[in-house]
C-alpha cells in the first residue's frame, strides 16, 4: 500500500514536470518570436527614417517623431498580419522590405501621421 501510494505521487510529479516543461517551452518559443518582431521592426524603422531623413532633410527633432510614427504603424494589426505572413528569413530579404515600405506609405495612418511632422517644403518632396 505504501508502496503503490509513493508510486503514484511519483507519476504524478512526473505530469506535472512535463507540463512545466511543455508550458516552458511554448513560453520561449512564443518570447524569441516577439523579441524577433520588436528587432525586425526597429532594425526597419531606422531604414525608413533613414530614407525618408536623406530624402526630404528631415530635422533630429522630426526624424525621432517619424521614427516614433513608423513603429506605431508597425505595431498596428494589419503591419503585424503583414509582417508574420513572412518567414524570419524572408523578412531580412528586400521583397519582404519592399513590399511592406510599400504599404506603409500607402497606410492613411502613416501619411496622415506624416503629413503633421513635415513643412510644406517637404510635404511637396514627398509627393
Amino acid at each position: 500500500m505504501k508502496n503503490t501510494f509513493i508510486l503514484l505521487c511519483l507519476v504524478f510529479s512526473f505530469s506535472l514536470n512535463a507540463q512545466d516543461l511543455k508550458s516552458l517551452t511554448k513560453s520561449a518559443s512564443e518570447t524569441t518570436e516577439e523579441v524577433g518582431k520588436t528587432s525586425f521592426i526597429e532594425k526597419f524603422a531606422g531604414d525608413q527614417v533613414k530614407q525618408l531623413a536623406r530624402k526630404l532633410s528631415l530635422s533630429d527633432k522630426q526624424q525621432a517623431m517619424v521614427s516614433d510614427l513608423v513603429v506605431s504603424q508597425l505595431k498596428t494589426e494589419k503591419f503585424q498580419n503583414l509582417i508574420s505572413s513572412f518567414s524570419p528569413s524572408q523578412l531580412m530579404g528586400s521583397k519582404a522590405q519592399t513590399k511592406i515600405a510599400n504599404s506603409l506609405m500607402k497606410s492613411e495612418g502613416f501619411n496622415s501621421g506624416l503629413d503633421k511632422v513635415l513643412s510644406d517644403e517637404q510635404k511637396k518632396m514627398l509627393h
